[in-house]
């Protein structure tokens, strides 16, 4: 018994966490069809919904950034930073924040609601982490580098390393626990839409394996995230999904819209989606990482 539990635990040891990492990326990738991350937030419009539907609840932004251990002269480094949801809010907090950004419409619109509120401690840097030096493309040091809901990355451990070589003090990581809520329909709908399985990308579990694998033993800490869509009516919620859904024949539209009918509850206003989804912080000192 005792020779099987080792046995067990040193073929745990042995696995290639980065790999699972990379084929559980590739395969949700391949399942929806669609290039990087980046290449779904091209559209301004897009990227500017986003951040109108962010707002909606900006407790969820700021319970995030109280959790960090930010002073009045932090610098601060956030990766995948998209319409600037949390990187304009710190940058009225810290001496100077970078946001790494690929995407054109969250870029543009970061910069847009960064000159709203105000902000001129700024620096948006248009390129995916994975093609930045940063050495010559950002301004260090970094006392704390965060990479919220981005790390669509296929080689995360690399994009982990670069994180930790980029901040002097902290790096914190928030991801997602089990199927997110967006997910769960997905799973439902995809074989009725496209014939064949959805596959959900990489989750926390194997974001952790990848991290103990690299000798980080970060600290954790789960929150319950709900969310809310709101349209008013069926129609407006049809065009919120069809290219989420990858809809383009009059069959599938059908099969939508008739999910749609079921599932979005009323509201006041018109229909409303509610979904619950579990997020893990993971945060570590990199001095004490090493």
């Amino acid at each position: 018994m005792q020779t099987n539990v080792y046995n067990a635990e040193l073929t745990c040891r042995d696995i290639d966490w980065n790999a699972v990492w990379k084929e559980q990326y590739e395969r949700s990738a391949e399942c929806r069809g669609r290039g990087d991350c980046a290449s779904i937030w091209a559209s301004r419009d897009r990227a500017r919904s986003f951040l109108e539907k962010s707002m909606e609840k900006p407790e969820r932004i700021f319970q995030d950034i109280e959790g960090l251990p930010l002073k009045t002269d932090s610098r601060v480094l956030d990766i995948g930073a998209g319409p600037g949801t949390l990187a304009v809010p710190l940058a009225t907090r810290v001496a100077h924040v970078t946001a790494v950004e690929p995407a054109a419409g969250m870029a543009e619109v970061m910069s847009e609601h960064a000159r709203e509120k105000g902000v001129t401690n700024l620096t948006i840097v248009r390129k995916r982490w994975e093609d930045v030096d940063y050495k010559k493309d950002l301004v260090g040091p970094h006392d704390i580098v965060i990479a919220r809901h981005s790390l669509g990355m296929p080689n995360i451990r690399d994009a982990v390393k670069a994180m930790c070589d980029a901040s002097s003090q902290w790096v914190y990581l928030f991801w997602f626990a089990g199927s997110t809520g967006w997910e769960k329909t997905m799973i439902d709908l995809w074989p009725k839409l496209h014939g064949r399985e959805y596959r959900s990308g990489p989750k926390a579990d194997t974001l952790y394996n990848v991290l103990y694998s690299m000798g980080i033993y970060p600290n954790m800490e789960t929150v319950q995230m709900d969310f809310t869509r709101k349209f008013s009516d069926i129609d407006a919620a049809m065009k919120e999904f069809r290219e989420q859904y990858m809809i383009s024949s009059p069959a599938q539209e059908e099969v939508l819209r008739g999910y749609l009918q079921k599932s979005l509850s009323r509201a006041d206003d018109g229909l409303q989606d509610s979904m619950m989804t579990r997020q893990v912080r993971f945060w570590w000192n990199v001095d004490k990482s090493r």
